[in-house]
C-alpha cells in the first residue's frame, strides 16, 4: 500500500491534504479523484470556479505527482452521485 495526498487548487488557493489516503493500486487514484470531484461539485453554487479546479496528487515521498483537472470528471459526477 502507498499513501497518496490529494491536494486541491482553485486559482492561487491551494488546500493541502495533510492526512493522505492509503491505496493498494495506483489505478485507484482516478476513482478517488472522481469521488473528491463529487464532493467538490456540491459546493459549485457557492464557488462557481470549481470547474477550473485541479486535484494535485502526490505520493508520500513526492516522487509521484499528477495534476487532474476537475473538468475531467464532469461526465462521471452524476453517475457517482447516483450510487
Amino acid at each position: 500500500m502507498s499513501c497518496y495526498y490529494f491536494h486541491f487548487q482553485v486559482g492561487s488557493r491551494l488546500i493541502r491534504d495533510t492526512r493522505g489516503v492509503e491505496l493498494e493500486e495506483p489505478h485507484e487514484i482516478i476513482t478517488c479523484s472522481a469521488h473528491i470531484a463529487v464532493l467538490l461539485k456540491r459546493r459549485a453554487c457557492r464557488e462557481p470556479e470549481w470547474k477550473e479546479a485541479i486535484i494535485h496528487v502526490e505520493d508520500k515521498e513526492r516522487r509521484f505527482s499528477l495534476f487532474l483537472p476537475i473538468a475531467r470528471f464532469a461526465d462521471a459526477i452524476p453517475r457517482l452521485q447516483a450510487s
